[in-house]
């Protein structure tokens, strides 16, 4: 409310709390000044405060690096109010960038990078002598402290970092930045679940909010404990009992650790998901977890090592589609793409425009390709698991900016040698050219080896995406719950 007050596209006032900069600055001068009144000038006082809108246009956003007029407060007013606000008796400014009309600032999803306000507040220290707090993407520690050493800030604010891993400060402090559980910039436990009018939690600790409930306890009988699959579902699933005292051994029937999420995080923005691998891996260490890579579990190997429970995580299957011309070489998934295992061609269409498929578009693009998405639904992004606001509207955004096109309404009919006939819904028909025709239009459960298992093993358990494909926090959360209590 305060911030709306002082932006002249929104305060449209004509008494003393409108007009001027200074008008529009009026309500928050007038806060401090009612606070010091009543508790003394030595009281500290700060105010959460944006030095920039990043307001493109009524509830649009401006990109990073994009050109475009700034309609709310410019880094020029922003320094101009801090100097009137820091005079006016604010002890400290605790800053950020954007607006609800740029959730993507305010709160910045995967696509923005590490320490985005940084630029920003290195120019606000030099206009002002109160200390400086940031938060905004710096749960890494080397980022956080280069920005305090750089003089970009005197303080740093953790948010969602602190969701993730509640010891954030006492891991830095001793040195253990490994073991530090990251934030990916997902949003989906914490704001995704307020949009859903669920309580607060984090899509990767899941005790986040509920932390009496998910206390991890002792067993009191250790068992030797399977894990099938080392994705996220399983490590997350290994990583619980292991720490409750069973004897667990993460079964992988490729040569790494960390399922779909491999080729999910190949594009530069999902260098967060790349870390998320990276600390279940060292977990694995760690807890000195046994892990059998290039090992595919059979009902033969159930039967020779007789484990006391099996933990089946085999992941999910892309789907495949069975119309004319698919067998054709022009014809790739996206997790062929992202693994390198299929090389584009100049252009592309990506059939199916769920949250796969527009990333792997916005990465195909940014690497100069020319990409078109269709998709059968009204809207991109419209199927599967919800995609939080402020990661939604910035991957539409940012597949506009690299002029990613979008047809919907529409499904891929066959594929031909100069590309792909599409039909809509009303069964109309239209030829577009590719030199690649990309598939993304989801992942099937692969249970196989659960449906063999079923009725012979006695403690048997299902997760992650072999059970219902999802998304990463579903993965994590079930192989969390299903540790807890097996």
């Amino acid at each position: 409310m305060l911030d709306q007050f002082t932006l002249s596209i929104f305060n449209r006032r004509t008494d003393k709390y409108g007009g001027d900069l200074r008008g529009r600055l009026t309500l928050p001068i007038e806060i401090v000044q009612g606070i010091k009144d009543s508790v003394g000038d030595d009281f500290p006082v700060g105010l959460r405060y944006s030095v920039k809108s990043c307001i493109k246009d009524w509830r649009q956003g401006g990109l990073p690096d994009e050109d475009y007029v700034e309609k709310g407060r410019d880094l020029k007013e922003g320094l101009e109010a801090a100097k009137i606000l820091e005079k006016a008796g604010y002890d400290e400014l605790n800053t950020d960038v954007g607006t609800y009309d740029a959730w993507y600032w305010s709160h910045p999803p995967v696509y923005q990078k590490s320490g985005l306000y940084l630029p920003y507040t290195k120019e606000l220290k030099k206009v002002v002598n109160i200390p400086v707090i940031v938060a905004g993407k710096l749960g890494i520690p080397e980022d956080a402290e280069k920005a305090l050493e750089d003089g970009q800030a005197d303080m740093i604010g953790l948010g969602r970092p602190l969701l993730t891993d509640p010891y954030w400060p006492k891991k830095v402090l001793s040195g253990k930045y490994e073991e530090i559980r990251p934030c990916i910039g997902c949003h989906t436990g914490c704001l995704g679940r307020g949009f859903e009018c669920k309580p607060l939690s984090c899509a990767v600790n899941p005790a986040c909010g509920r932390e009496r409930y998910y206390e991890i306890k002792p067993t009191l009988v250790p068992k030797n404990v399977m894990v099938v699959g080392g994705g996220v579902a399983g490590m997350e699933a290994a990583r619980i009992a292991k720490m409750r005292g069973h004897n667990v051994t993460v079964y992988e029937a490729s040569n790494a650790l960390g399922g779909v999420i491999i080729p999910g995080s190949v594009p530069d923005f999902k260098l967060d998901d790349r870390r998320l691998i990276s600390w279940y891996r060292n977990e694995m260490k760690r807890l000195n977890i046994n892990v059998a890579l290039n090992t595919k579990v059979t009902e033969e190997l159930v039967d020779k090592e007789k484990p006391d429970i099996v933990i089946i995580a085999t992941g999910a299957k892309e789907i495949k589609l069975s119309l004319p011309g698919i067998e054709k070489d022009k014809v790739a998934s996206a997790v062929e793409l992202l693994n390198g295992t299929k090389k584009a061609g100049k252009n592309v269409l990506m059939v199916g425009g769920g949250l796969v498929g527009c990333e792997t578009a916005l990465y195909l693009a940014q690497s100069g390709k020319n990409v078109t998405i269709v998709e059968a639904k009204e809207n991109i992004l419209s199927t599967g698991k919800p995609v939080p606001h402020m990661n939604k509207i910035m991957l539409i955004d940012l597949l506009k900016k690299y002029n990613v096109k979008v047809i919907t309404n529409n499904s891929l009919l066959s594929v031909t040698d100069e590309g792909a006939v599409l039909i809509d819904n009303k069964f109309k028909q239209q030829n577009v050219q590719a030199d690649t025709v990309a598939i993304a239009v989801g992942f099937k459960s692969n249970n196989e080896l659960y449906n063999k298992l079923h009725g012979k093993v006695t403690d048997l358990y299902l997760i992650g995406d072999a059970y219902q494909a999802a998304n990463i926090m579903d993965a994590i959360w079930s192989g969390n719950e299903v540790g807890l209590n097996c």
